[in-house]
């Protein structure tokens, strides 16, 4: 099997990927072969996908009810006007 060298690697790279290796339990090699087929697009990334609840979180579900009746109003038509 074909193997690559990389030099001048940054030691937070380095400290990353081994910190990837550690947290899922796979040695560094399969770490780093794991990250070059996803980012290549060999494979489909295996870590948690990645939304907007990451920047504003999520509601509940009395959350969102609160919302949808604050809003409600926003919805009716006003017949008057519409005339």
């Amino acid at each position: 099997m074909p193997q690559i060298t990389v030099r001048n690697l940054p030691e937070s790279v380095e400290a990353r990927l081994r910190q990837l290796a550690s947290r899922t339990g796979s040695s560094l090699n399969q770490t780093v072969i794991r990250l070059l087929e996803e980012v290549t697009g060999i494979t489909r990334p295996t870590g948690p996908k990645r939304d907007l609840a990451a920047f504003g979180g999520r509601w509940t579900s009395d959350e969102a009810a609160a919302f949808d009746e604050a809003v409600g109003q926003l919805e009716r038509l006003d017949e008057e006007v519409w005339q």
